[in-house]
């Protein structure tokens, strides 16, 4: 059975392969360490800097 991030972003398709890893990543870390602050749940300063300035771009298009 995939796991939650897997199924979430396999599809995933943001016009540019590092974008979709960065989502990829950062979805895997949440998956991993769910429940927790964003601050306890990246390993880093930056990597916590990077995932809020990759989530607030605007050009995505986030449906629920």
């Amino acid at each position: 059975m995939l796991d939650w991030w897997e199924k979430n972003f396999a599809t995933l398709e943001l016009g540019d392969r590092r974008l979709n890893e960065r989502a990829m990543s950062i979805g895997y870390v949440l998956n991993l360490r769910s429940g927790k602050a964003l601050s306890e749940v990246f390993c880093s300063g930056k990597a916590l800097k990077r995932a809020y300035e990759f989530l607030l771009t605007q050009k995505w298009n986030f449906r629920v």
